[in-house]
């Protein structure tokens, strides 16, 4: 049984490759994908979407594609399945039965009682093989006053290739569109369809999104369109700032626990970190859309008394906390920068929310809402736009500009014949691997940044510490019993690195080709000098090197020398841009390369 198992399945993994040939990489095609837009007179919306979707391979069926899931809201949104078939690869028609429809609770729903109406409709498909043609077409209808405009945010683009791409959005003959086209993306066919003026993109031939890892964030490096009928952007934030939510009104019960809090962290910034956290650990993230909900907000109170919330919902409730603790807060929220027009008024290009505190002596701190941020977010992230949401406020737009980090360790030991390691580290970080807020929450946090074989255990007494927003310094005593690896009569030693920098990004190994952008979280550098003095009748069994590499990328050194009991190590990186085009990706291949050689990141010693 087992052999015949392995058999048909080497069997169905070739005929897999050989379908798949049709289009490298491919598991399936769309012949015809169309999403269409409409705004109706009477305020209401419709959207309608339309596949016609080739299987290529047993994959695409048994993994990919066999089910279609819409999720919608039942208390203002209706679904119509217009039609649904499968067309057999020998031209049979296999119309989905009955049964194949099944309304199932969305999973980012789960308990989340304020949300358990919403509703996800699971179309499982019949008839499928390879070969077979799935056809669905359905309508989700809105009722009116649940946006605050007609908005989209389209990728011109899918997993898998797409021959005949078109978007459509049909407005009232008296109405305006405003839109923002992003990567190559074409201008719109206008047209005029009875009372309706029609604008339509269309696109053939459209290759398939790339696989490839550390791409540009949200689909950013391909064709995009960015849609409202609104070109104010304040008066659509005004639809969410103008609910009671915004009022950021707590119970007394809530400003109780608020008083007592500070009663125990009277700095303020502690303070402000203490209610994060607590927000963070006691409220449930709800990961519900704001479109799923009409983009109506629940109250703080209401939040703080379910113990859940959805990411704007967190923001207010974070924002009320502090502010009733005599801070000034305000939730924000965050958006890409090539997506972000001011003229554009548009929920739908918002991907995250955060609360921003602003504190005499730290200035303007951003804080997450689902985890503990070790540095101001506006320093973490990059190209980001930040909008501050207040009722009543105009909103307010901050510009993050590109992360960059800044580490130097340095480090002088000396080694005992027992072997035992002991001496002196220092470490100094500087924006976005700045510890800044953690170690107001931890003195102790940059300890734990140390890797290598001296991590944070071998770190003693803390000789010097200073900190600011803008960079932290610190000196450590250390004592590291069994600092080497034995092999034999070799002894390993791994060479101290700083873990919050560039090893914290997870880039071991990297393709030989590219086609896409490099998008890696920060620019900046690292610098690694150390010294140690080895015991008498230890030498250095690596030869002793120096490797520079110069390029558009950035810069590499190491070298590794002796001077009578006396090594020397050094290792530097410099990176250039934080993103790399395919032109440049073998230069910035060539520089993590060497950074990531093992041979590079540790010495070995023998008697």
């Amino acid at each position: 049984m087992c052999v015949l198992s392995l058999v048909l399945g080497q069997a169905l993994y070739a005929q897999d490759q050989k379908a798949a040939a049709a289009g490298p990489g491919s598991d399936a095609e769309y012949i015809t994908l169309v999403k269409e837009y409409t705004l109706n007179a009477d305020g209401s919306l419709d959207y309608r979407y339309v596949k016609e979707q080739k299987l290529l391979t047993y994959r695409s069926f048994h993994n990919l594609y066999g089910e279609t899931f819409i999720i919608y809201n039942p208390g203002f949104q209706k679904l119509i399945i217009n039609n649904c078939f499968t067309m057999m690869a020998d031209g049979k028609k296999v119309v989905a039965p009955a049964n194949s429809f099944n309304e199932v609770l969305p999973a980012f729903s789960a308990n989340a009682p304020a949300f358990n109406a919403l509703r996800e409709m699971v179309i499982t498909h019949t008839g499928l093989e390879r070969g077979a043609v799935i056809h669905l077409d359905y309508t989700l209808h809105t009722a009116e006053g649940n946006a605050p405009a007609m908005t989209g945010n389209e990728l011109l683009a899918e997993n898998e290739p797409v021959k005949d791409l078109t978007i459509r959005v049909r407005i009232p003959q008296n109405g305006k569109l405003f839109y923002k086209l992003l990567s190559g993306a074409p201008e719109p066919r206008k047209s005029a369809e009875n009372s309706f003026q029609v604008f339509t993109w269309h696109l053939q031939d459209v290759a398939a999104v790339s696989q490839e890892e550390f791409q540009r964030g949200s689909g950013e490096a391909y064709p995009h369109l960015l849609f409202s009928t609104s070109g104010n952007r304040n008066m659509v934030f005004e639809y969410l700032t103008n609910q009671p939510a915004f009022g950021m009104k707590i119970s007394d019960a809530m400003k109780a626990e608020i008083m007592t809090m500070k009663k125990e962290n009277p700095d303020p910034l502690s303070l402000a970190l203490k209610i994060q956290e607590k927000v963070i650990k006691d409220i449930r993230l709800w990961p519900v859309p704001m479109r799923y909900s009409g983009y109506r907000l629940r109250t703080a109170e209401e939040s703080w008394n379910s113990m859940g919330a959805t990411l704007p919902e967190k923001a207010i409730l974070m924002s009320a906390l502090i502010e009733a603790a005599g801070i000034e807060a305000d939730p924000v929220a965050i958006i890409r920068e090539p997506f972000f027009d001011e003229k554009l008024g548009t929920l739908a290009d918002i991907e995250d929310f955060a609360v921003r505190i602003d504190i005499k002596d730290a200035g303007a701190q951003y804080l997450s809402l689902t985890g503990t941020n070790q540095q101001d977010l506006k320093k973490l992230l990059s190209d980001k736009v930040f909008v501050a949401l207040g009722q009543g406020e105009k909103a307010e737009y901050e510009h993050s500009g590109s992360a960059r980090l800044s580490i130097s360790m340095s480090g002088t030991f000396i080694i005992s014949s027992d072997p035992k390691l002991t001496g002196e580290l220092s470490l100094e970080t500087g924006g976005a691997s700045n510890p800044f807020l953690g170690l107001i929450r931890d003195k102790n946090k940059m300890k734990s940044f140390a890797g290598g074989d001296i991590s944070k255990s071998d770190l003693k007494e803390i000789k010097v510490s200073q900190s600011s927003p803008e960079t932290s310094f610190q000196t450590y005593t250390v004592m590291d019993e069994k600092p080497f690896r034995k092999d034999s009569s070799w002894s390993y030693f791994t060479i101290p690195f700083c873990n919050a920098g560039i090893e914290s990004w997870g880039m071991k190994t990297l393709s030989a080709k590219r086609s896409q952008d490099v998008e890696i979280p920060c620019s900046g550098e690292e610098n690694y000098e150390y010294t140690l003095t080895l015991p008498a009748g230890c030498v250095l069994f690596n030869p002793a090197a120096k490797i520079e590499i110069n390029n558009k990328a950035g810069r590499y050194f190491f070298e590794l020398k002796t001077d009578g009991s006396k090594l020397s190590i050094s290792r530097k990186i410099r990176l250039s841009s934080r993103v790399v085009g395919p032109e440049n990706y073998n230069d910035f291949k060539a520089l993590m390369d060497s950074w990531n050689n093992p041979r590079q990141r540790e010495v070995i010693l023998v008697k």
